[in-house]
């Protein structure tokens, strides 16, 4: 997960936030997260990011993640 958050900084140096938006892959609800660099990695704000088996992400909304904290690949979004 940090290479492709590596790779999304890299191609916008100028921006200190990231937002992301997409679907929860739970519940399907937009979820709208503000990624920001920090000395020790990103701060994610608004959700949270799961590395993909097709190394990408899948968002999860705060709700979501409080009741279940893992993610299911075979969900669909």
């Amino acid at each position: 997960m940090i290479e492709i958050l590596k790779k999304k900084f890299e191609a916008n140096p100028e921006k200190s936030a990231i937002v992301l938006k997409d679907k929860c892959s739970d519940c399907g609800c937009e979820t709208i997260i503000e990624i920001t660099p920090t000395s020790v990695g990103f701060g994610l704000q608004g959700g949270v990011l799961f590395k993909s088996s097709t190394d990408n992400y899948m968002a999860k909304c705060p709700n979501c993640y409080e009741t279940n904290f893992k993610i299911d690949h075979n969900q669909k979004k």
